[in-house]
């Protein structure tokens, strides 16, 4: 019998999702109101994001910065 492992590791911000805005569940059920209301809740918190970014509580991300080595 062939067995797939799956990973209990969460992806980065659907776990940010759950644990520290505790959203949980939708409240439709249909896929066009999820993905609907899935969009709004994105829409919301990249605005809070900006709002941060604005305020100066967040920097600009610019990737990883290459450390020079002796």
């Amino acid at each position: 019998m062939k067995r797939q492992t799956r990973s209990i590791q969460t992806e980065g911000h659907f776990g940010d999702i759950k644990e520290n805005e505790n959203f949980r569940r939708f409240n439709y059920r249909s896929e066009e109101k999820v993905y609907k209301e899935f969009m709004l809740y994105a829409i919301g918190r990249n605005m809070m994001k900006y709002h941060r970014f604005l305020h100066h509580e967040i920097e600009k991300y610019e990737g990883k910065k290459e450390q020079k080595t002796a």
